[in-house]
């Protein structure tokens, strides 16, 4: 009896390792299954880390370019930006210059106005004094001579041109204008 009882539980033993050993048979299948999967999953991941590790070094040798190409830019527009101050200076020292000239030349311009106005106001003084001497003289020969015949004669010894020849005979210097 208790020998049967051994193989009994000896038979049953037997039986549940099989079941066991099945079971566990199972579980590192499935095991290989996810590890298999899991090392797809990775090398998948791998070669999109790699894609992505080319994708950024392309982008930074991208923008490193675009940095220099800025660069670039920046330091010619700072040298275009320092050529265009330069000729700004330039001009407004052309413009004070040439302001300085018009305002030198309004001086010299109002000066001679005013020196014209002078000499004109002589000159009408000295063509009133000439013609005042002239008419005295003509008075004075009128009533010395009585020969004046006409007013033509009048008119010729006594006119503009006979005026002016007096006032160059009285040496009268002008500057020019």
């Amino acid at each position: 009896n208790k020998e049967l009882k051994n193989r009994l539980a000896s038979s049953e033993g037997l039986h549940k390792p099989n079941s066991n050993v099945s079971q566990l048979e199972a579980q590192v299948e499935e095991l290989q299954d996810k590890l298999q999967a899991e090392e797809r999953e990775k090398s998948v991941l791998l070669s999109s880390n790699r894609k992505l590790e080319r994708k950024v070094k392309e982008l930074t040798i991208q923008i490193d370019d675009e940095r220099q190409h800025v660069s670039d830019q920046k330091d010619q527009l700072s040298l275009r930006v320092k050529a265009l101050k330069r000729q700004v200076d330039e001009a407004e020292e052309e413009i004070e210059r040439l302001e300085g000239a018009r305002k030198k030349a309004q001086r010299e311009l109002e000066e001679q106005h005013e020196l014209n106005e002078q000499l004109q106001n002589r000159i009408k003084a000295l063509e009133k004094e000439a013609w005042r001497k002239a008419t005295r003289s003509a008075t004075d020969s009128s009533l010395q001579d009585d020969q004046l015949s006409s007013d033509e004669e009048f008119d010729s010894a006594y006119g503009p041109s006979s005026i002016a020849s007096l006032l160059n005979e009285a040496n009268l210097q002008t500057s020019s204008c």
